[in-house]
């Protein structure tokens, strides 16, 4: 707490007075202390300064009262005959070693508000980031649904031929306005600070699904390599990762070609792959997946979300291979 620092402040500084006051008596019934003494004083506010962040004001006016006091001593020696008047010479000295000390701690905490100022925009910056996916993403479902739902009221209502190819296309369009906007959310969601729903994931199941999902919409040959695997991590997430890589087969794959998915274990994790017999990312017009780039940022997203990484290769027979690597479990 600021009000707990600031008490604990005044009294290491009162404390340390104290101390500088005890040292000045000590010299008045042990005279031969005065070097001790001396360094001990300099010594201490060098420590006191490192605890407290003080003003330019204030370092002036404790730096020429500590002066002050040690030079008037070592002065009073110097007149009795104590010390030679040569070592006056240590407190200008000293003030200069302070001096030079007090300068790099300004200029450390200096860089250190920096840096924390730049973090600080960073972090605005994604949040508003953030807001404006998710924003965007809602707020373009409710007029692409209500624009798809008259365009099929029109369709319905027209003969055959009469410019039903034409609201095909207005349709097809939609669809791709719509899985945009579900991509943005996901990638917003991928993004989101809050901890994912970690929890045992079979990525086996976790594959059979997808290629059920996908396979009656796609003509695709579908292969499937997956024995029972288990790792850790948000099912819902991976699946969007997953959903985004076999798009991105089927988008750069023609009718006919082949699709494999397959997981296994490896070394301390689980690596889940895509491999299709298509163009291949050397081949194709586009480097990002899904189109947009979205699908390969939601990808990104959720396997660092999962500590995983996303490798992409010619695969053996043609076509791409995009390989997960996924932690068994996630580190803590």
């Amino acid at each position: 707490m600021p009000a707990d620092r600031g008490v604990r402040d005044r009294a290491l500084f009162a404390g340390w007075v104290l101390f500088v006051a005890c040292t000045q008596l000590v010299l008045l019934v042990e005279p031969h202390l005065e070097t001790v003494a001396f360094h001990l004083v300099w010594i201490s506010m060098s420590i006191v300064y490192g605890f407290q962040a003080w003003s330019a004001r204030r370092t002036a006016a404790v730096l020429t009262a500590v002066t002050l006091v040690t030079g008037g001593t070592m002065a009073g020696y110097a007149r009795y005959g104590h010390l030679g008047w040569d070592e006056l010479a240590e407190v200008p000295l000293m003030a200069l070693v302070f001096l030079a000390m007090a300068w790099h701690v300004r200029r450390r905490a200096a860089a250190l508000a920096e840096v924390r100022a730049a973090a600080e925009r960073e972090r605005r910056a994604q949040q508003d980031k953030e807001l404006f996916v998710r924003t965007c993403s809602h707020e373009m479902r409710t007029p692409i649904t209500v624009a798809r739902c008259y365009a099929e009221l029109v369709q319905g209502e027209l003969p055959a031929g009469a410019g039903r190819e034409d609201l095909d296309v207005v349709l097809d369009e939609l669809d791709r306005l719509a899985r945009l906007s579900g991509r943005l959310l996901v990638l917003a969601d991928a993004y989101h600070p809050a901890a994912p729903e970690l929890g045992p994931v079979d990525l086996d199941v976790l594959v059979h699904r997808t290629v059920q999902r996908w396979r009656p919409a796609t003509d695709r040959r579908w292969h499937l390599d997956a024995p029972a695997v288990r790792v850790e991590g948000d099912e819902s997430r991976l699946e969007a990762a997953l959903d985004a890589l076999v798009e991105n087969a089927v988008k750069y794959t023609a009718p006919g070609d082949a699709i494999t998915l397959r997981c296994r274990t490896a070394g301390h994790g689980a690596e889940l792959d895509v491999e299709d017999t298509g163009v291949g990312f050397a081949h194709s017009p586009a480097t990002g997946l899904s189109g947009t780039g979205l699908g390969l940022a939601i990808v990104r997203a959720v396997l660092d979300a999962h500590a995983g990484d996303l490798s992409i290769s010619p695969a053996p027979h043609g076509g791409s291979l995009l390989r997960m690597r996924l932690p068994t479990a996630l580190p803590q």
